[in-house]
């Protein structure tokens, strides 16, 4: 069977991050940031000025990877 004939077998997820949105007081964009755990200033991929950000609890965020299997859970289950 050639390359292009294959046929592939789909993969399931590896791990998961949790993605927080933060809107831009300036332009409202929603700034899409990977768990933020620490406060910080982040700038704006729209408007380009920056903003401070309250930071997500971490034992917040391991509690949701742990209770989903770090993403392994959300797998449907008709692919497996």
């Amino acid at each position: 069977m050639s390359e292009k004939n294959k046929v592939e077998t789909p993969v399931r997820p590896s791990g998961m991050e949790l993605i927080y949105l933060y809107p831009c007081p300036h332009c409202k964009r929603e700034v899409p940031l990977i768990s933020p755990t620490r406060p910080d200033r982040v700038r704006c991929d729209a408007c380009g000025r920056t903003f401070p950000i309250v930071p997500i609890h971490e034992r917040s965020n391991r509690f949701v990877k742990l209770m989903t299997a770090n993403g392994l859970a959300a797998v449907d289950p008709d692919f497996m």
